[in-house]
């Protein structure tokens, strides 16, 4: 299992990004992107080689996958790999984990979004923000 800062792959980030995706995926710092699939292969009795055999991808491709290189996760290699290890849930593959406080809060305004059927100020807030930012306005 690799466990990765979710700071760590926003800095490593596509750097055509723009400020306002960046900064919004900033609200998650000091959570984590775990990989799991070395230890799914593991657990398997798979090498890198053979899944790649499996699955029709390049060696580099999977240990890329495997060690959390990259920027992006290409949704069609993640349905060839479940197919291939009979994987039923994606969070078998990967998972973000949240610091147990940032978890709880989360758990709070979503119930509290779904409860009230309506948005959260805190996330009207980051919403305001957002587009002002967006349209190239701020906030002062």
């Amino acid at each position: 299992m690799k466990k990765i800062e979710v700071d760590t792959l926003i800095e490593g980030g596509h750097s055509m990004m723009n400020s306002v995706v960046i900064d919004t995926a900033k609200e998650l710092s000091g959570a984590h992107f775990v990989v799991k699939l070395d230890e799914l292969l593991k657990e398997r009795g798979v090498t890198q080689k053979q899944l790649a055999e499996m699955t029709g991808m390049r060696v580099g491709t999977i240990s890329e996958m495997v060690n959390g290189k990259g920027t992006t996760i290409n949704k069609t290699q993640l349905f060839s790999i479940m197919a291939a290890l009979k994987v039923t849930r994606l969070s078998d593959l990967y998972e973000v984990v949240l610091p147990e406080e940032m978890r709880k809060e989360y758990l709070m305004l979503k119930d509290e979004w779904v409860n009230e059927r309506k948005m959260p100020l805190a996330v009207k807030e980051m919403y305001k923000k957002n587009v002002l930012k967006a349209s190239g306005l701020s906030l002062d």
